[in-house]
């Protein structure tokens, strides 16, 4: 069975060696980072996003491949990072995780089980996909508690083109949901294990709601939803008659007090409601009062994290406190006087990125 990392390995003709940049291809902007340090020492020590034009990625499809591979040069000059190995993230509907319970034995026994079982809930097929997998620990009966990744064939030829194209290496293979329940993992958890009770993290975006359920060391349920801050904005164009760029601005620029013209607020408004019920369709099971896989804290990251009226419409929805989502606060450091004076900005979005840089 290969792994995601073997698929890699055989495409670019080897693993490099030495420290990786973490790197998210978002569909509203790119984002490079620099890591140092281990668990509970963690240090931001570069980053930099370079923004997209409209449409250049399209949920998991490169549109403008040219421009984003220019964007990720920008970003490498902007942040002053040299190494060109890279973490990367894959994301969108041709990729899951499931957390599942296997009967102990060897590695090759565990992977033949799991092999066999992700026939029957692999969506995209496994025959087309890379499997891997991680024990996290042991269940009670004495099996093993696994973490099964898979991701589409094509999708990872995909990154992996696009990466050569921009003159790196692939170092490191990773889905951007585990790029953030491991930086959730080593900041947040560590700092309080009590979160590793049982918390909800939701990373909203451009074109995708990543929810991830993490309790007893890692996620055990993810979702992406392909709705995003994308429709707010190109609802706020069509509704303001104006062009995506300013429509972008009308949907941020909140007075000094975080608030909001009233007709952007109420575009807005009407545009989460949706987004927001079918997110909470997904997290019914496990914020039921009757669900044996209780939570206790829900944490908003991502571009959306900057809008205070997703933060409270997340809040009256699910009934819980939401609160915003910021490594920093949680014993992450920062390399650099001129990254301090950005850290709400970088905590927001930078997330993922620097997930993935903990990897390296």
């Amino acid at each position: 069975m290969p792994s995601l990392q073997d698929k890699i390995k055989e495409l670019l003709g080897g693993i490099s060696a030495g420290s990786a940049m973490g790197l998210d291809l978002g569909s509203h902007s790119i984002k490079v980072c620099e890591v140092s340090g281990s668990r509970g020492k963690w240090k931001l020590d570069r980053f930099a996003m370079i923004p997209l034009s409209e449409a250049a990625i399209i949920e998991d499809e490169f549109q403008k491949p040219d421009e984003i591979v220019e964007a990720i040069q920008a970003g490498l000059r902007t942040a002053g990072i040299k190494t060109k190995n890279v973490a990367i993230g894959l994301f969108g509907q041709n990729t899951m995780t499931k957390r599942m319970s296997v009967p102990d034995g060897t590695k090759e026994e565990i992977q033949d089980h799991i092999m066999w079982e992700s026939e029957q809930y692999i969506p995209f097929g496994a025959d087309e996909s890379e499997v891997d997998f991680f024990v996290i620990g042991e269940t009670e009966g004495g099996g093993k508690d696994a973490l099964v990744v898979a991701a589409r064939t094509d999708l990872v030829e995909r990154f992996q083109d696009l990466i050569k194209e921009s003159k790196l290496q692939i170092k490191t293979v990773d889905l951007n949901v585990l790029a953030l329940s491991n930086l959730f993992a080593e900041t947040a958890v560590v700092a309080n294990p009590d979160l590793d009770e049982g918390s909800i993290l939701i990373d909203y975006g451009a074109q995708s709601i990543k929810i991830i359920i993490y309790r007893n060391g890692g996620p055990i349920f993810t979702k992406e939803l392909p709705v995003g801050c994308s429709l707010i904005t190109e609802e706020i164009q069509r509704q303001m008659s104006v062009s995506y760029e300013e429509a972008e601005d009308l949907k941020t620029s909140q007075d000094e007090n975080g608030n909001l013209p009233e007709e952007i607020l109420a575009i807005i408004r009407s545009q989460i409601e949706g987004q927001i019920s079918e997110l909470k369709k997904n997290l019914n099971f496990y914020i039921s009062a009757g669900s044996t896989e209780q939570v206790k804290n829900c944490f908003l990251m991502g571009g959306g994290a900057r809008l205070r009226v997703l933060q409270e419409s997340l809040s009256r929805s699910l009934n819980m406190e939401v609160q915003l989502f910021n490594p920093f606060d949680y014993g992450l450091k920062c390399g650099s006087g001129a990254l301090e004076d950005n850290l709400d900005l970088i905590s927001a979005v930078g997330c993922v990125a620097i997930g993935l840089g903990m990897r390296s």
